[in-house]
């Protein structure tokens, strides 16, 4: 894991560094907000359909000091942590984004881990604090890059960035009106997660990596230690490639991200998106046209008839049908 890991977290970070004129194009726009121009005549067209740039910044700067007061008040974690979170949450965002956009995979099992050594690090012996900085930081991240895929399946269906961007809002309104009582009604004692009645596996492996990691990063192996020097160095070495080798080697520079993410999911499913992936170029190679049309609905129907499936099996297991 902390090989893949590394490469993924350095990777995303060395490409949002060499992409900084974009990034500082988007906080650049928060003075849009003071502007006294009605802003007619430079307006940009895209405006229109996407949310603009200077949203982000506003956003940021308005709910941030939300954030940190509420994980100070609710989660008793050192106000200076939860300064560090916010920002951070928007790196982990960044490097989550950029994965789920080339390999489709949100890189869940690989930052959870990163963020969680690094508040072992900056808050030692702090374990509640560790659990739940780290719980904000990659959670912003993740839950940003799932958010793509529902802007890439809407603007494929003709919808506007903007309009799904209100309706978004309107979800974490209603979420969070709904969910939160749920949660209490169901579980009102939080010392039932991780027993018979509520396995909550993920909940047992984040308060596992939070133990290991409560007293900083001498607890964690050499060889672990070490496997994150190497990932690191490799990931940032790839993204150079990317960026600097001759245009007719790049073709053949491995993506970091699909690197990274083929590392820290099962084997199975590696195998599995390699073999889709080769049998894909060979349609396409052969009858284009044929792959044009089919490839992405098989795909699409192989994807959902196996959730389907773990669906249906998890059903029969809890109906004591099959047994685990």
């Amino acid at each position: 894991m902390w090989p893949g890991a590394a490469i993924l977290v350095a990777s995303g970070l060395t490409s949002f560094a060499l992409d900084w004129r974009s990034v500082g194009r988007s906080f650049a726009g928060i003075g849009a907000i003071f502007s006294k121009r009605s802003g007619a005549g430079g307006a940009d067209p895209m405006d229109e359909v996407e949310c603009p740039g200077w949203w982000f910044p506003a956003g940021f700067v308005v709910l941030g000091p939300v954030v940190v007061v509420l994980m100070t008040l609710l989660f008793h974690i050192p106000w200076w942590a939860g300064v560090i979170a916010v920002p951070l949450a928007v790196v982990m965002g960044f490097i989550a984004a950029r994965v789920t956009g080339e390999t489709d995979v949100t890189p869940t099992k690989a930052l959870g881990p990163v963020t969680q050594l690094l508040y072992g690090v900056i808050t030692p012996g702090n374990l509640s604090g560790n659990i739940m900085s780290a719980n904000v930081t990659g959670g912003i991240g993740l839950h940003a890059a799932d958010l793509l895929t529902t802007l890439k399946t809407g603007w494929l269906l003709g919808a506007k960035p903007r309009v799904q961007f209100y309706a978004q809002l309107f979800g974490v309104l209603a979420g969070a009106a709904v969910v939160v009582p749920a949660f209490n009604i169901l579980i009102p004692d939080p010392s039932v997660l991780g027993t018979d009645a509520w396995p909550a596996p993920s909940c047992m492996v984040w308060a596992g990596v939070s133990k290991a990691f409560a007293g900083g990063l001498g607890t964690l192996d050499p060889a672990a230690r070490m496997a994150i020097v190497v990932g690191a160095a490799l990931g940032i070495a790839l993204v150079l490639l990317e960026r600097f080798a001759p245009r007719p080697l790049r073709g053949y520079v491995p993506s970091p991200a699909g690197l990274g993410i083929a590392m820290v999911v099962p084997g199975s499913n590696a195998i599995a998106m390699f073999g889709g992936a080769l049998i894909a170029l060979l349609v396409n190679r052969a009858r284009p046209e044929f792959g044009r049309r089919y490839v992405v609905p098989v795909a699409s129907g192989l994807i959902a008839g196996e959730s389907l499936m773990g669906v249906a099996i998890a059903m029969l297991i809890v109906s004591h049908v099959l047994g685990k």
